[in-house]
This record gives structure tokens, sequence and C-alpha cells, in this order.
């Protein structure tokens, strides 16, 4: 299996450089793994404990963040070293104020490269958010005596590691020192694959502590603060072309429905001309960076077009519907679960324990049509002051308890 599995991943690597001739996450790609190799063999030698996160995305660095402030703060000569999948991490990581000590993109998981990777980085811990196991980098560090551990880690029992030919992916996983687990339903697939139940500890979502911290340090926006007054403001966070469409169809069957509310549209894609498309379905909507000569007061729609202001926005939010429920990868909803939002989405969340908790809890929503969307806003504003507290408790006890173990 282990050869099959380098063929598989040799083929991957030809087949994302041609892609990379057209496709501009390709080349990013591409071009960023060829980058690694200068970027470590620059990589100085100091003498000071080197700690590694490995994240897939931008979304697993956010989840690691507040381990990585508890390291730094627990020993303020530790080197962070961090590495990305994908390249939204790698453009957009300076966005959250840390500064690690050396980034660059994982190359491909293949055992040469791999074991070259482990000894050029030198790191004594790796650190990997959620479920980003790659078997050679895994095994290559275990070789090298490198602690490994697995934080906030989330199994569904319909990956390959729980599966009759996932052989090879399982022992990858008795590499792992520690499993800090989000929830019981993965310490139970561990458990059934042989992890010693030594290794595993329920931990929870280090997102909860991220939130919570962004939370903290929100600064407030005196453009939405204009804009929203004194009237309920709904935000509809990360939106795809699915939550917008929802929007545009009830405001054109029923346009009276959300006249008490402001609406602030945050999409997840702001290229010019999914812009330009937003700006032709809501004609009365203004853009956020189209804000000086206008008094935001006078519109009842202001499309969020720039980067960096969704989170903070929330503090002015009663609402919130977030999108990618539509196509399964639905954003970020503990950001305003953190403001005692109570929050709408799609229909496909099964990946995302933390929607069906706050479901069950009665403060989110599922919306699959436009039918019924302005009654579900207003049944969940129902006695807001009060939901807005026990949401904000909620989420302020479900953040993790970061142990001396973890980060020394």
């Amino acid at each position: 299996m282990g050869l099959l599995y380098a063929f598989l991943v040799a083929i991957y690597q030809l087949l994302l450089k041609l892609a990379a001739v057209w496709h501009p996450k390709a080349k990013a790609l591409v071009l960023g793994r060829r980058a690694t190799t200068a970027i470590l063999q620059n990589l100085p030698k100091t003498g000071h404990k080197r700690y590694w996160f490995h994240c897939a995305s931008l979304g697993e660095y956010d989840m690691a963040l507040p381990l990585i402030e508890a390291c730094v703060a627990a020993d303020p000569s530790v080197e962070i070293v961090v590495s990305f999948y994908s390249p939204s991490g790698m453009q957009h990581f300076h966005k959250r104020g840390f500064e690690p000590f050396a980034v660059f993109y994982l190359p491909t998981d293949l055992p040469g490269q791999m074991r070259r990777l482990v000894k050029a980085v030198g790191a004594s811990r790796l650190y990997v958010p959620k479920y980003e196991f790659w078997p050679n980098l895994l095994r290559e560090a275990q070789k090298a005596q490198v602690s490994i551990y697995s934080v906030s880690t989330m199994l569904r029992s319909s990956q390959v590691y729980f599966k009759w030919y996932g052989g090879f992916f399982r022992k990858a996983l008795q590499c792992v020192t520690y499993f800090g687990v989000q929830n019981q339903q993965t310490q139970q697939l561990l458990l059934t694959i042989g992890i010693e139940p030594e290794k595993i500890e329920i931990l929870g979502d280090l997102r909860f502590n991220r939130v919570l911290a962004a939370k903290a340090t929100a600064k407030p926006n005196a453009l939405i603060e204009q804009f929203v007054g004194a009237s309920p403001l709904l935000i509809l966070g990360s939106s795809w072309p699915a939550e917008e469409g929802l929007f545009v169809e009830i405001l054109q069957k029923k346009p009276d429905a959300l006249e008490q509310f402001k609406i602030l549209i945050a999409p997840h894609d702001l290229s010019k001309g999914h812009l330009n498309q937003l700006k032709t379905q809501f004609p009365t909507a203004v853009f956020y960076s189209e804000h000086e000569n206008s008094n935001l007061a006078q519109y009842q729609i202001l499309i969020l077009d720039t980067i960096g202001h969704l989170s903070a926005a929330y503090q002015y939010g009663a609402v919130a519907f977030v999108g990618g429920g539509f196509s399964g990868s639905l954003h970020n909803i503990l950001e305003p679960l953190a403001y005692g939002l109570p929050v709408l989405f799609g229909p496909k969340h099964e990946k995302f324990p933390e929607a069906q908790q706050f479901i069950d809890l009665g403060f989110a929503q599922v919306v699959e049509t436009a039918e019924g969307l302005d009654q579900k806003l207003l049944s969940l504003m129902e006695n807001q002051k009060e939901a807005q507290a026990i949401i904000e408790s909620k989420v302020f006890k479900l953040q993790v308890n970061i142990s001396a173990e973890l980060i020394s």
C-alpha cells in the first residue's frame, strides 16, 4: 500500500504542475513549494526550542493560534515554525498578528522529501490541528524522535482510517504521541483502531478560544455603527451565491419582509465579477469601500467588500446567516455565537458538530429555502437579550483549558 500511495502522490504532483499553467491556486502551490527548499536552507540552528505547527489552511491556523500563543507565553524564546498545505493560509496568516520564526508550504508527502524536511526544520514537537495527517510526514517525524501532538482532532467513521483498506493510514496514526480530541465520537473511533487509551484526551475545540480572544480585542467600527443606527442588524457572513440567492428571492417576493432589519452582506467571493453581480442583485445597496461621501444610515443594505472586517462586525449584529451550508463547507459559526448572536445556515452541516450542538440548544436553525426565512429570523430574535447572555455563556464554557503538558 505504501508503494501505491507514493505512486499516487507522485502522479498528483505531476498533475498539479500541469494545472499550474492555467489555475492560479495550483500555480501558487507549485511556486510556494519550490520556495520551501530555499527557506529551509536558510533556517538557522539557534539552539532554542523549536515547535512546528502544520496547518492545512487558514482555518486550522486560527485553531492553532491559541496554542501557539500559549507556547510563546510559557517560553518567549521558543521558535514557532508553521507549514501550510493551502495557499489561503500562506496568503493571509500575517493578518492574524503573530509572526512565526519561519513559514513555508508543506512539500509533497513522499518519504525522501519528508525525511529531508523533518531534518531541516529541526523541531522537537510537531502539532497537527484537526486531521491533517500525512502518513510519510508522521513516520519520518517519529523516526527523528519528534513528539507529535494532534490537537482538536475530529474524525468521522467515513474517513479512510476506519475502512477495511485503510491499514496503511491507520499505522501512520500510531506515530502520534498525543490526541487531544474534540468529542467522544472521535475518542471512540481512535480506540476502535487500536490507539492506546492513555494517548487520548477529550480536549475540545480550540476555535472557541480563538473567537473569544478575537472578541476581546475587537475594535469599534464607526462606519458600521453609523449604518446600523438603532435597527437590528442581520449579517450574511461569508456568503455564497446560494445564501445570497435566498435573500434576493425573499426581497423580490415580499419586499417588506425584512424592512425592520439593516442587512450587512459579507461575501466569501470578493472578486470583481461577483461584486458586480451582487450590485445587480441588490441595486439599492452600498459598498463598504465606497463610503467616503455616503451617509450610510440612509441605506438598508451594506456590502462588506473588504477583508478582515467581518469578525468584529458581529459585535453590532442581532442575528447571523453564515454561508457555506449549502455546499457542505460551512464557514465559522463560532464568530457570531461568541457575540451571542443566534445563527442560521444551510442544511449540509454534518461535518461541523458545533452546528448540531447549537441547533439542539435552540440558538441555531437550518434554512433550505426562502420560504419562511423571515419568520425564522424573527423567531430567533425573540427574547434576544436573554438568549444573547445564554449563548455567550455557553461559548465561554466551551473554550479549551490548555495544560502545561501540552505546551512545554
